[in-house]
C-alpha cells in the first residue's frame, strides 16, 4: 500500500513537473514574440518617416517612374532587422469610390454625372478582363455604396449578407466588396510594379535571394505574392482620377473602348521618356484624336495625392507588416488610414 502511495506521489509529481516546464516555456514563447513585435513596430515606425522623406523630396508638378518615392521596394538592415519599404501612389488604381457621391439632398435620387457613368464603364471593362461580369458587379457595387435607396437596373439594394445593411455610403474598406453580390477575387496576376521590384522578379520567374525567402512566414505566404488582390486594382483613398503616368497597362486598357494594346503601349513607352505632363503630350501620339482625348480627360491626371506606403519588418518570432495611407503634403502630410498585420 506504502508503495502504491509513493508511486502515486512521484507520478503527481512528475506531471506537475513536466506542466510547470511546459507552462514556462509557452510564457517565454510568448515574451519574446512580445518583445519581438514591439520591437518591429519601432523599426517599421522609423521606416514610415522615411517614406514621408520620400514624399517631401518630390518637387515635381507630376509624379511618375523618375520620382524618388516611385523607385520600387527598397530592401535594407535597421537595428538588426530585415525591412522592406515600398511606396505607390494610389492614383494607379481605380478610385471606386468616385463611381457615387459623398451625399445627395434630402430626397434626392442619386443620377450619375458624365464623369461617372464614364468612370462605371471603364470599371465594367476592367472586371470584365479579372474575370468578373463587369455589368453584373458594378451595379450592386453602385447600389450598395450610392446615397440613396433606390435600385439601380442589376442593382437591388440587396447585400450578400442578410445580416449586413446595404451601407449607402461611400466604402472604408475594400474589405466591403465581400457583402456585394457578384464580387469574387480576381483572376490572374497582379499588375507590374511601376519600375519593378520583388514582385516582378515573381511573375518572371526569377529565384528570390535567400536572404529574401527568410522574411516569409512559409511558402504558401510566398506564393500568395503572385496572386492578385483587389487592393492591387481598386482604391477607396484616391483623388477620383487615375494618373496616366503610373497606372498599370490593365487599368489603361479599360479606361475607354478605343484603347487598345499598340495604344497603350505607346503611351508606357512616352512616359517612360518622361513623365506626361498635359494633353500637349498625349496629343503627340498619332492615334489619339480629339474625341478621345476629350474622353480620357474625364478619367485621367498627371500627379497624385493619395500615397500608400507598405512596411515588411521581418525579424522573427514575430514579423509584421505595417500598411499606411497618406494625403501627401510636403508640410504636413495627413495620415489617411494605418493598419498593422
Amino acid at each position: 500500500m506504502v508503495i502504491i502511495m509513493v508511486l502515486g506521489l512521484l507520478i503527481v509529481a512528475v506531471t506537475l513537473s513536466t506542466t510547470f516546464s511546459l507552462d514556462t516555456n509557452a510564457l517565454d514563447l510568448l515574451n519574446r514574440r512580445a518583445r519581438s513585435k514591439e520591437a518591429n513596430y519601432q523599426v517599421a515606425r522609423s521606416a514610415f518617416e522615411l517614406g514621408l522623406v520620400l514624399l517631401r523630396a518630390d518637387d515635381s508638378d507630376v509624379d511618375g517612374a523618375e520620382d524618388i518615392w516611385a523607385s520600387g521596394p527598397q530592401e535594407m538592415t535597421w537595428e538588426g532587422r530585415l525591412l522592406r519599404l515600398e511606396v505607390e501612389d494610389e492614383e494607379r488604381r481605380f478610385p471606386i469610390n468616385a463611381l457615387v457621391p459623398e451625399s445627395l439632398p434630402p430626397g434626392a435620387v442619386f443620377e450619375p454625372s458624365e464623369e461617372q457613368d464614364a468612370l462605371a464603364k471603364a470599371l465594367t471593362r476592367l472586371l470584365d478582363s479579372q474575370g468578373l461580369s463587369g455589368q453584373s458587379a458594378t451595379a450592386p457595387l453602385v447600389d450598395f455604396a450610392g446615397p440613396d435607396t433606390v435600385p439601380t437596373v442589376g442593382g437591388g439594394e440587396i447585400s450578400r449578407d442578410p445580416a449586413i445593411p446595404v451601407k449607402n455610403a461611400r466604402l472604408d474598406s475594400l474589405a466591403e466588396l465581400a457583402y456585394i453580390r457578384d464580387w469574387v477575387r480576381p483572376q490572374g496576376p497582379p499588375p507590374e510594379p511601376l519600375l519593378g521590384g520583388l514582385a516582378s522578379q515573381l511573375d518572371s520567374g526569377q529565384e528570390v535571394e535567400a536572404a529574401d525567402s527568410g522574411a516569409f512566414d512559409d511558402q504558401a505566404q510566398l506564393e500568395t505574392l503572385n496572386q492578385s488582390d483587389w487592393s492591387d486594382w481598386l482604391s477607396v483613398h484616391s483623388s477620383g482620377k487615375i494618373n496616366i503616368n503610373t497606372a498599370p497597362k490593365e487599368i489603361l486598357l479599360a479606361l475607354d473602348e478605343e484603347m487598345t494594346d499598340a495604344l497603350v503601349g505607346e503611351i508606357i513607352a512616352k512616359r517612360q521618356e518622361g513623365s506626361l505632363s498635359g494633353e500637349e503630350d498625349l496629343r503627340q501620339i498619332a492615334a489619339i484624336d480629339e474625341d478621345l482625348l476629350f474622353r480620357l480627360g474625364r478619367l485621367i491626371r498627371y500627379n497624385s495625392e493619395y500615397f500608400r506606403v507598405r512596411i515588411r519588418v521581418s525579424s522573427r518570432p514575430a514579423p509584421i507588416n505595417v500598411e499606411a495611407i497618406v494625403l501627401r503634403d510636403k508640410r504636413d502630410p495627413k495620415l489617411v488610414r494605418w493598419e498593422v498585420h
